[in-house]
């Protein structure tokens, strides 16, 4: 189990952060510059916190206070870069063995041998880094991370420089290692579809600070501030005031619309008529509809762009004078019938995927 409680000054903020794990995949999510790589390299030893302290199986690796910073070699930890880092002049068997010390060479060629299979990579054994293609840099790169027997495996947006069906490929075989070896991965990642397949928690890192880390559904589905909703890809969100109740729903008046909105009501939330809140929803849950109803609102499309399977819009609702909450929508191709920039038409946010964001 990992604990780290880290503080270290960096340019415009200072990274102070308390996560643990213990034998899951968690992914960490923020913008770029939020702390997410430092916070790696300050488990691996490649950076020393300022203050905190950082323990992983039972052991410190770092404690502030009591003058403990071990090196990385001796910390059991796996980092699998983002640019792989593999070392030019060794050959990929070679690459997956420097880490492995203390065992004879009948045992490490073995065990190399062994981690080459796993990761599907065992006809380069000989081979270059320069000979391998990205995929082939990545595979080799996670089983050197491996070799040691780590007890919690880092990676730095692992498949970024990869094309997207390499990357989809990948993503399923990370998921197979680690259900296999069971142990803890933190992985650093920008796409947010790729943190919510992979991981069973999520950490939201702001500026230095973990905004929220939970189970993946309540960090994408009941995000516990805006900053969150935002940084998990809620790109409509609309500012109001809770003016009503009903059996598990609540109206909140949306003030740039000057229009009340029903939402379902999450059954762990408390909140009072008159209280400030946010309402968002991701532009896949947006609907085109023919008919009247319940948060069903006449709009005017400000922008169309046509996809291979869905269609993306900006709309702006009749009840919205100053553009102040336009709505994005990404609407599966069958169901797009607003084919024109301009046209008029009826645009419903469906009460079962609006997310409630108490202020």
């Amino acid at each position: 189990m990992l604990k780290a409680r880290i503080k270290r000054a960096l340019p415009g903020f200072t990274l102070d952060i308390d996560l643990s794990l213990d034998r899951e995949l968690m992914t960490i999510l923020g913008q770029s510059g939020s702390g997410k790589t430092m916070t790696l390299a300050c488990i691996a030893g490649l950076a020393r916190p300022d203050e905190g302290r950082i323990e992983l199986g039972g052991k410190v690796l770092f404690d502030s206070e009591a003058g403990i910073n071990l090196p990385p070699q001796k910390r059991r930890v796996g980092f699998v870069f983002q640019d792989y880092a593999l070392f030019p002049h060794m050959t990929v068997a070679d690459n997956v063995a420097y880490s492995i010390h203390g065992l004879p060479s009948a045992e490490v060629k073995e065990k190399v041998s062994r981690l080459l299979g796993l990761m599907n990579v065992s006809p380069l054994a000989d081979r270059y880094p320069r000979q391998l293609s990205g995929g082939q840099q990545q595979r080799v790169a996670i089983a050197r991370a491996l070799a040691p027997d780590p007890d919690i495996l880092l990676l730095d947006e692992p498949f970024s420089a990869l094309d997207t069906q390499l990357r989809e490929r990948l993503e399923m075989e990370l998921l197979e290692l680690q259900r296999e070896y069971r142990c803890s991965m933190l992985m650093v990642t920008h796409d947010l579809a790729e943190g919510y397949k992979l991981a069973s928690r999520v950490a939201v890192y702001h500026a230095g600070r973990i905004e929220q880390c939970d189970l993946r559904e309540r960090v994408f589905f009941a995000p516990l501030n805006r900053t969150v909703a935002r940084l998990t890809g809620v790109r409509n969100i609309m500012v109001g005031a809770v003016t009503r109740f009903e059996p598990d729903h609540v109206w909140i008046h949306v003030r740039a619309w000057d229009s009340e909105i029903k939402c379902v009501l999450p059954p762990d939330m408390r909140l009072e008529v008159g209280q400030q809140a946010a309402v968002g929803i991701r532009p896949e849950y947006v609907e085109l509809t023919d008919g009247c109803g319940e948060n069903v609102f006449s709009a005017r499309s400000l922008q169309v762009v046509r996809g291979i399977s869905a269609v993306s819009y900006r709309f702006q609702l009749d009840c919205d004078r100053e553009a102040a909450h336009l709505v994005s929508a990404s609407i599966p191709a069958p169901g797009a019938f607003c084919a024109k920039t301009g046209e008029s038409c009826r645009v419903h946010l469906p009460a079962a995927h609006l997310i409630v964001i108490p202020e």
